[in-house]
């Protein structure tokens, strides 16, 4: 059976450039998503937006899952183990959205990030894999890199711990996602992913109320395409390129993250932040190509 490396090697070069440019693109969308959620707090209530979220991407993928995959788009293999993840991605998403109310996207984001540094260094407990000397030193950059962003000492916005505790439920989504069996086809997970997040949310919905969601139908609807296109463009990313060349590019997220706020919003991170977004940059380009 052939090693990563002599897979990675036997694909052509046009493919695997075809794979980057996929990933790169699904890294842009997710920001745009997010930018559009921003704008929406200063209507909706962040319950509202989030419900709608999982709706729009419901409506789209749901169909399309249906056509490829039938029942098990509905009731996916693994059903428990894609509930605990689904829980999870829903807690992380909408804890996310209020941190955005008052926190510049780029901002949100780099602290969303310590997402990736927690998963590594609970892995050697969680998953049982080896702790290396360069994932220590690539969590404590990234680490360092995100108090950088948060500016505890300077200009600083309590809604970015929200951000943190997004990160956190991320994480353990990400080892919950590793621990659980692939047995189910991505496009499946996510009809049932989105299904399942929009009937969890909807009391909350219900009890924040939709007064005004009807002027905002037409941004929940491309919400819900850039969510799906995010998803569906990252798994026809890794059809073409290996994990472990497609992983660095995670992080554009953030490079995106500051366009969108700059372009929508007019925010402009300080030089603190840039310094921070540099280090989280580099130290998760080390870990993710360490790590796969």
């Amino acid at each position: 059976m052939p090693d990563h490396a002599t897979q990675e090697k036997s694909l052509p070069t046009d493919r695997i450039l075809l794979g980057l440019i996929l990933m790169a693109l699904a890294m842009f969308v997710i920001p745009m998503r997010d930018g559009i959620a921003k704008h929406m707090t200063d209507a909706l209530p962040v319950f509202t937006i989030a419900w709608g979220t999982y709706v729009s991407a419901a409506i789209v993928a749901v169909p399309i899952a249906l056509k490829l995959h039938g029942r098990e788009a509905l009731v996916p293999s693994g059903i428990r183990s894609q509930t605990a993840r689904t829980l999870l991605l829903v807690g992380s998403m909408t804890v996310f959205f209020f941190s955005i109310r008052t926190v510049p996207l780029a901002n949100a984001i780099s602290a969303y990030f310590v997402a990736p540094f927690i998963a590594a260094a609970l892995a050697p407990m969680v998953l049982r894999e080896r702790l290396t000397k360069t994932v220590v030193v690539s969590v404590s950059c990234g680490f360092v890199g995100v108090l950088l962003v948060l500016q505890p000492d300077g200009d600083f916005d309590a809604n970015i711990l929200l951000a943190v505790v997004a990160g956190v439920l991320f994480a353990f989504y990400m080892l919950a996602t590793r621990l659980a069996a692939r047995q189910t086809p991505p496009l499946a997970a996510l009809a049932y992913q989105s299904l399942l997040g929009a009937v969890v949310l909807t009391p909350f919905a219900f009890g924040a109320g939709f007064e005004g969601i009807s002027a905002f139908l037409g941004a929940f609807a491309v919400v819900g395409v850039l969510q799906s296109t995010s998803h569906g463009l990252s798994i026809a990313a890794f059809r073409f390129a290996p994990a472990g060349t497609l992983a660095p590019l995670v992080y554009l997220e953030i490079v995106a993250a500051v366009i969108v706020g700059l372009v929508a919003f007019g925010d402009w991170p300080q030089m603190q932040t840039w310094i921070g977004i540099a280090v989280i940059l580099a130290a998760g380009a080390l870990v993710a190509v360490k790590r796969t």
